[in-house]
């Protein structure tokens, strides 16, 4: 699963959430607790019924959940050429956020390569295809990024690096791992 490289803000907008909540001052508790392993953050600030390693994944798989949750759903899209239910089901199986709209096969008259899709995807972001980043695995999509004027970059999942750059790939990456999403106004 991705997760963006800089979590920092969902974290500790987490954790000063929990310190309110438990009636723990949190600029302290932010203060001193970068770098510490969740469990023993817990035994030190927080009460003893969470002292333990459940206590811990219940904290961390909140703090996962947040990490996803700071993608603003509103400023990313879906554009496959699956139905909507499968892309769902998907997006479940990695525990992956769903974006406020997709693009799905039902949307579209035409499938990739035509660039109709990702201008839809755009559309719905309110943005031009020319201030669209893609991220593709397939050449067909690939294809349909680039026609529609977006930013493609090509993901080594499923087809070889120059068959991504020949069908318009102006990045490629191996995967999400080190990916950072930053828009104008956020930093993840």
């Amino acid at each position: 699963m991705a997760r963006w490289s800089n979590t920092i803000d969902c974290v500790e907008r987490f954790w000063r959430h929990k310190a309110v909540q438990y009636n723990i001052n949190a600029d302290e508790l932010l203060s001193r607790i970068h770098g510490f392993p969740t469990l023993d953050v817990l035994k030190t600030w927080f009460p003893a019924e969470f002292h333990n390693p459940e206590g811990a994944r219940l904290f961390e798989s909140e703090i996962m959940h947040d990490a996803d949750a700071s993608l603003d759903p509103k400023k990313w899209t879906i554009v496959t050429a699956a139905t909507e239910d499968l892309a769902l089901c998907r997006l479940g199986q990695v525990d992956l956020p769903v974006p406020a709209e997709m693009v799905s096969a039902k949307n579209v008259a035409r499938g990739k390569p035509d660039p109709q899709c990702y201008q839809m995807g755009a559309k719905v972001l309110g943005i031009e295809p020319s201030e669209a980043l893609v991220f593709e695995d397939a050449v067909n999509g690939t294809k349909a990024g680039h026609a529609a004027g977006a930013t493609v970059v090509g993901v080594l999942t499923s087809t070889p690096e120059q068959a991504l750059k020949d069908a318009g790939a102006k990045y490629v990456i191996q995967d999400f791992a080190n990916v950072r999403v930053e828009d104008r106004a956020t930093t993840w």
